[in-house]
């Protein structure tokens, strides 16, 4: 890696932990929990084959059909009724394929709801590597080459707070380690609509 590279990474480090308390309009205490195994094993380094042995043999999980997006194909899956996401509790569906698996976690809209989401992923060590909210687009990892971390993180922070709660937004996280990398293992994708919000992950 670069000096360039480092002194970058280090920058959007610093980002992240100001984004964190950002994020935080008042002080949070959370419970002493824990996340389930499989969950910890998608965030870690284990090979995709290992962890989709783990998938299909947790016992959490069990076999389902999901509907595609097209409405018109249902695809053999596995689903999960309560997914405890720390305090949250989600609905998950997951399709393993042959080389990713692509989860999908629902619960209804409540803005406290999306922001535990945000400081649970954050928790969890992710970091926000793009932000679409409505037409308007913010790439971090260009920002961070042209500005520095306290711009950027004043911008993602006046992007995030300038549209109503219903407007479909679309944050991208990812392993810190995979900031820079053009095709990270894992991609997070936290949506929302005034609605809806679903964590969509795709684990390769």
């Amino acid at each position: 890696m670069s000096w360039f590279d480092v002194n970058q990474l280090e920058q959007c480090m610093r980002f992240y932990l100001r984004l964190l308390l950002s994020l935080c309009c008042c002080s949070v205490t959370f419970p002493a929990l824990s996340t389930p195994s499989w969950w910890q094993d998608t965030l870690s380094a284990m090979p995709y084959s290992n962890l989709k042995e783990r998938i299909e043999k947790s016992g959490s999980w069990y076999g389902c059909e999901v509907q595609l997006r097209d409405n018109s194909t249902f695809i053999n899956a596995f689903c999960l009724d309560d997914f405890s996401y720390y305090q949250q509790h989600l609905y998950g569906e997951v399709i393993l394929r042959r080389e990713s698996a692509q989860f999908s976690f629902l619960t209804e809209y409540e803005w406290q709801r999306l922001n535990d989401l945000l400081l649970n992923l954050r928790k969890d060590g992710l970091v926000l590597r793009r932000v679409t909210i409505g037409k308007e687009q913010y790439d971090v990892v260009e920002a961070l080459e042209k500005k520095s971390s306290e711009l950027v993180d004043k911008e993602v922070i006046l992007l995030m707070n300038r549209y109503p709660q219903e407007t479909i937004r679309s944050l991208l996280w990812v392993k810190p380690d995979e900031f820079l990398t053009p095709s990270p293992s894992l991609n997070v994708h936290l949506r929302s609509d005034g609605e809806i919000i679903e964590v969509k992950v795709t684990r390769f």
